[in-house]
């Protein structure tokens, strides 16, 4: 893990910032990043706020346990899932914030016309079917509809946010619950505004 000190700090911090903005609880919500010989992840039943580098599991792509100290997280499944249909991505986050888990027991249709960078940074959102959680059906679930979008809403769960990197990942669960939160405004209000088809033509061409 020596090797991978920074990068396993950065994940603790990342999950501490999850927690302190109310975006997950103690024990829940997980994230994980890809490195050389495969992924860094959150373990599991460890308190969020006290996160520490060297509670961090190191991981192969097919789960072998390379060097730990904790159990991985109930959903290490569905990140190697993701990671393997999706060569891209570099991050993954899964957590419960309040409105994202609120539009995933409606089954509320979250609009992402609604503002610049939920249009620039999501566009689009897929939403899986339920399963149970840490499942070999919720991974592979989640797993075939991250083909088509970097942000997957769960059925009466929460939500699973992937990037490049993690600071971007992050910002696209800071959106989603921001626009969840307006999308259930929304229904009570027909005065909203979306964007034009000038202006996301605009965003497409030059961002």
């Amino acid at each position: 893990m020596n090797k991978y000190k920074k990068h396993a700090k950065e994940l603790a911090d990342f999950m501490r910032r999850l927690y302190q903005q109310k975006l997950t609880t103690t024990l829940g919500g997980n994230i994980s990043m890809k490195v050389d010989d495969g992924i860094l992840i959150t373990p599991s039943q460890i308190d969020k706020y006290s996160l520490k580098a060297y509670d961090i599991i190191h991981l192969s792509m097919d789960k072998k346990d390379i060097k730990s100290l904790n159990n991985a997280s109930i959903e290490t499944r569905m990140h190697l899932a993701i990671y393997k249909v999706r060569s891209d991505v570099g991050a993954i986050i899964h957590a419960h914030p309040f409105w994202c888990t609120v539009a995933s027991i409606w089954r509320l249709k979250v609009d992402t016309n609604l503002t610049d960078e939920a249009y620039y940074n999501i566009k689009n959102i897929a939403y899986a079917k339920y399963f149970p959680m840490g499942s070999k059906e919720l991974a592979n679930e989640v797993a075939d509809k991250s083909k088509s979008s970097d942000v997957v809403m769960m059925a009466n769960h929460g939500i699973v946010c992937m990037g490049k990197s993690l600071v971007k990942t992050f910002e696209k669960i800071e959106i989603i619950e921001n626009l969840c939160h307006i999308s259930w405004l929304k229904q009570f209000n027909d005065k909203i505004t979306c964007l034009t088809d000038e202006a996301k033509n605009y965003i497409n061409e030059n961002y």
